[in-house]
């Protein structure tokens, strides 16, 4: 009977122990941003921590998010809530806004002439790469055009990406993480003390503007959590702030759905 007894409390214990615990979803390439920063969920919920959900990709994820019954987590990109698409979520699993990064423009530090800010607003023959993204990409050449007409874009995917600026293929490119490339401007508030954005066009739509984050689940997790833990102050993707974080949830998604519709409009 004693043992019975044991066993059931054991049994019990148990249950009650991975009922506290919130898993975190995986469901992007392994090592690349998204990845990263799901890591930093999981450390920074600590001892609440049970283990990660790995799926191929977003509607996988959406699948899990939805069925689960166990507490599930995930930092979700914004840009998966624009439009109508497989990986949109319900509002009622957006906890809250998440992270922001500000896109950088940035030169490769042997070109002399890249390095004025004149030569950004005024060449009259200039190449910028940007990301190969459907949805950044268009307000990126919108802001970079109003900046000076005569600006290129060119939309590369990654790899080579990483080669254009160095070869001089391109003059600038425009990027969430400069990693040692000298910064001449940044859409939004940074600690390179680079013009911003709304210095260079003021009231612009798209002049305060980077990657970002939302933070999505089936439980209530207060996001401070994550953003005063050591894991988040020694996270690598240094130039990710808390987004909107002084705004109620309410706020935040209709932020981000201003957002959303605003980058929508653009004439593609």
């Amino acid at each position: 009977m004693k043992k019975i007894l044991i066993t059931i409390l054991a049994t019990l214990f148990t249950t009650i122990s991975l009922a506290d615990t919130i898993d975190v979803i995986k469901h992007s390439r392994p090592g690349g941003l998204n990845d990263r920063m799901n890591e930093v969920v999981a450390n920074a919920l600590g001892d609440q921590f049970g283990e990660y959900i790995t799926v191929k990709n977003c509607v996988e994820a959406k699948k899990v998010l939805n069925t689960a019954k166990n507490k599930v987590v995930t930092v979700w990109p914004t840009e998966r809530e624009a439009g109508d698409q497989p990986c949109n979520l319900n509002d009622k699993l957006i906890l809250s806004t998440f992270s922001n990064s500000p896109y950088h423009i940035t030169y490769f530090a042997d070109n002399k002439e890249a390095a004025s800010l004149d030569h950004l607003k005024t060449a009259d023959k200039i190449v910028v790469g940007v990301w190969d993204s459907a949805f950044w990409a268009p307000p990126q050449t919108a802001f970079l055009q109003s900046l000076n007409q005569n600006i290129k874009v060119v939309r590369y995917k990654s790899k080579p990406f990483r080669t254009a600026l160095p070869s001089g293929e391109i003059d600038y490119k425009v990027v969430s993480f400069p990693g040692n490339d000298p910064v001449i401007a940044v859409l939004g508030e940074n600690s390179y003390n680079a013009i911003t954005g709304n210095e260079l066009i003021p009231d612009h739509p798209f002049a305060d503007m980077g990657y970002s984050f939302l933070f999505a689940g089936n439980t209530n997790v207060d996001v401070d959590i994550i953003y005063n833990s050591n894991a988040w102050s020694s996270k690598k993707d240094v130039t990710h702030k808390p987004w909107m974080s002084e705004l109620s949830r309410t706020q935040q998604l209709d932020a981000v759905a201003g957002m959303l519709e605003q980058i929508g409009n653009i004439d593609q």
